[in-house]
């Protein structure tokens, strides 16, 4: 019952712009915020994973963004866990989401020790966005 305008009713080419688009903008938010993809030389349109930085509870970033903010991502598994946390751009999400996880990102990152200037990873998405 979408609007017949809603982003989401779109063909499937215009959907894969779509993840196209929001993963650029997830994975230019994360590299202005001094970030690294992981791995390095993989990029995915579902899902931008980052390594945790040196420093930072690794396995308190999903948690306190949901608890504090109420996004929801995801942490590593296995021998990842407390290593990279992925941030998911698949199904229904849209660039005002990647925004929020953006922005709550960088609290929670400041939150938990690291020093983030506040801004820059928003920013980055949003010029993404305008293009």
């Amino acid at each position: 019952f979408l609007p017949a305008n809603h982003p989401f009713r779109d063909s499937l080419e215009a959907i894969f712009k779509r993840h196209a688009r929001l993963a650029a903008g997830a994975q230019a938010a994360v590299e202005a915020m001094g970030l690294e993809i992981f791995p390095k030389d993989l990029r995915s349109e579902c899902v931008t994973a980052v390594r945790v930085p040196e420093g930072v509870n690794g396995k308190a970033i999903p948690d306190r963004m949901q608890d504090r903010y109420g996004v929801t991502i995801a942490g590593g598994q296995g021998e990842l866990t407390g290593k990279i946390f992925r941030i998911g751009h698949l199904g229904y999400v849209d660039e005002s989401d990647i925004l929020t996880a953006v922005g709550a990102l960088e609290n929670v990152l400041s939150d938990l020790g690291r020093k983030t200037e506040r801004g820059a990873g928003v920013a980055a998405a949003q010029r993404v966005f305008l293009q």
